[in-house]
């Protein structure tokens, strides 16, 4: 299984929450106009990062 294939099958998974912060990270991805180190204070990644949240597992357990 590729990695788009992957990432699909974890997208059809999640609830609309997660959802909400994995476009807004992908987003900030896409538009790859910041740095690096402002991707890891953007709201986006804390989001994805933050102990109340556990979608960081689910996209990484592939």
């Amino acid at each position: 299984m590729n990695i788009r294939q992957k990432l699909l099958t974890i997208i059809e998974q999640l609830p609309d929450e997660k959802l909400a912060i994995l476009l807004n990270l992908a987003l900030f991805l896409k538009n790859g106009k910041e740095s690096v180190q402002l991707m890891l204070v953007s709201q986006a990644y804390q989001d994805l990062l933050s102990a109340e949240n556990d979608i960081y597992d689910e996209l990484f357990a592939y």
